[in-house]
């Protein structure tokens, strides 16, 4: 599902956007992600995955129009989000803005 959202809201994976980290981080905005999720079900059979995601949003300068895309992304798939407010990042240079959503996978 955030492999969905970061793609309609115009990131490339791999180019601008991956999970956890770049190695070498792209000179324009760009986002990691992470997803930690519960599993269970009756009778033994685990088949209810939620998910708890986690997008990191990153720019040397704010890019309003990414975190507009962002969250564009998310009404338009009708996902519930919390957005953190936007906050410098002194020893990367960077500003960093934290959107955290909910999904459920049957």
């Amino acid at each position: 599902m955030v492999k969905e959202v970061l793609t309609s809201a115009g990131f490339i994976e791999g180019k601008t956007f991956k999970e956890c980290r770049f190695l070498k981080p792209p000179a324009t905005t760009y986002a990691v992600y992470m997803d930690s999720y519960d599993r269970r079900g009756a009778d033994n059979l685990n088949l209810i995955k939620e998910h708890g995601y986690t997008i990191e949003l990153y720019s040397a300068t704010p890019d309003k129009q990414a975190e507009e895309r962002i969250e564009r992304s998310l009404d338009n798939l009708g996902i519930a989000y919390e957005k953190q407010e936007r906050y410098w990042l002194e020893s990367e240079g960077l500003y960093q803005v934290i959107y955290n959503f909910d999904y459920m996978e049957k």
